[in-house]
């Protein structure tokens, strides 16, 4: 069986040996599976790939343009580790990005479009409920791009996507603040209503309340990563 293929799921099944070890060691990073700060063992990936070190540096020069990796000269490639600062302006950016996919959502959502998001939310619901970490966070993956989706912007989209990515390793520490679970998903019932509604002043405002800058989520945030950071 293929080394990488165990690894966990691909999104695709990329052409070359080089994409290959990115979207895994990606996944992995974005999972927290690699936490923010640890060794990425080139040569120990080489071997569970049973290839040369050349994909395998090729796939870390492009995680480290995506901002995902450090490669420090003489010491090895690291999960990049990013400052509390930075994260700080990363939520920031995530309020402003996402509350205005939201006001397009609710302006452009088709009622096809309007039931996958009612769908979407009652899973991330159904999973707070059962205090289910990992359910909610793919459910909560498969609502916020259900949101995009509805948006119809697709340049808008990639940005939020990019500072998601930035914030990936660190926001998910936020699932593990008592009652945060059942909290966000009732401020997903309150984006998703005011969407359904077509109301893109109030979905706009129930998104930014979501992402909360200034309050809870970010001390949340802010908590993960002086933890990571230790």
């Amino acid at each position: 069986m293929d080394s990488s293929l165990s690894r966990g799921p691909l999104r695709s099944q990329p052409a070359s040996m080089q994409e290959r070890i990115r979207v895994i060691v990606e996944d992995e990073i974005l999972s927290g599976i690699r936490q923010p700060g640890s060794l990425i063992d080139e040569k120990a990936l080489a071997a569970d790939f049973n290839t040369s070190r050349t994909p395998v540096r090729e796939a870390m020069l492009v995680l480290a343009t995506e901002g995902l990796v450090h490669i420090a000269p003489r010491s090895g490639t690291f999960v990049r580790r990013a400052s509390a600062s930075e994260l700080i302006a990363n939520l920031e950016a995530l309020c402003e990005l996402e509350s205005a996919v939201a006001r397009l959502a609710a302006k452009r959502a088709t009622p096809v479009q309007r039931l996958e998001l009612e769908q979407a939310v009652a899973r991330t619901t159904a999973c707070a409920e059962a205090s289910d970490r990992n359910g909610y966070q793919a459910a909560n993956t498969v609502l916020h791009e259900a949101i995009y989706k509805a948006a119809g912007n697709p340049v808008l989209v990639r940005h939020v996507r990019s500072v998601r990515k930035a914030l990936a390793a660190y926001r998910q520490r936020g699932f593990d603040e008592p009652g945060r679970l059942a909290t966000s998903a009732i401020e997903h019932q309150q984006v998703v209503a005011a969407i359904c509604a077509g109301s893109p002043t109030e979905a706009e405002q129930a998104m930014r309340l979501h992402i909360n800058v200034g309050s809870e989520a970010m001390a949340a945030l802010v908590r993960a990563a002086d933890s990571l950071n230790e």
